[in-house]
């Protein structure tokens, strides 16, 4: 039993680390245009989540 969960806590940690990873790799080669709107969308998610549960979809 503590095999299965030792197995799924490395399998976990090596996606982590992987997607850590390939994040660094993204940001490193986006461009200023890129940024702007990852910054723009933040923010409007922020104001989205300060309004809290009246957002209608």
């Amino acid at each position: 039993m503590s095999l299965t969960y030792l197995l799924a806590g490395f399998s976990v940690t090596r996606w982590l680390w992987s997607a850590w990873g390939e994040l660094c790799s993204y940001t490193l080669h986006m461009s200023t245009t890129q940024w702007g709107i990852l910054a723009a969308s933040t923010i409007a998610f922020g104001f989205m989540c300060l309004r809290g549960y009246d957002i209608k979809a």
